[in-house]
């Protein structure tokens, strides 16, 4: 990847904020399969175990498009938006009893989505001197 391309900033930002997310959705994950009792088994649907296996993989899924967006893999802007969008709507169970966390998530997943589809998939941005 071009590091002095005009929007290497932006898919970098998108690639550490969709990590930190990642990362967040598996410590919540963990918690969730555990049973902590920092997590409150009182969802909008599903159960505690199902949304916390589904954090936990979907956490991972979101590292790995972290680093692939870092060493220039077109295919991880794809999965980072992907990823980001259906992770904004995950968030909506949560709402309920962590209010402020879930809202931080759902706008940091809005900037990994504006990040990556403005710059992410598009090679020719990053090396055109124009734009």
């Amino acid at each position: 990847m071009d590091r002095e391309g005009r929007g290497y900033g932006w898919i970098a930002f998108a690639a550490v904020l969709l990590a930190l997310v990642g990362v967040f959705n598996i410590v919540d994950g963990l918690a969730a399969v555990a049973k902590d009792n920092y997590v409150v088994d009182d969802l909008l649907f599903g159960s505690l175990d199902a949304w916390g296996w589904f954090f936990i993989i979907w956490g991972v899924i979101q590292v790995v498009a972290a680093f692939g967006l870092i060493s220039g893999q077109v295919w991880a802007a794809l999965v980072g938006i992907t990823t980001a969008f259906f992770n904004a709507i995950a968030q909506l169970a949560w709402l309920k009893h962590f209010p402020v966390w879930s809202t931080i998530i759902i706008a940091i997943d809005v900037l990994v989505i504006y990040g990556l589809t403005v710059y992410g998939g598009r090679r020719e941005v990053l090396d055109d001197p124009v734009r």
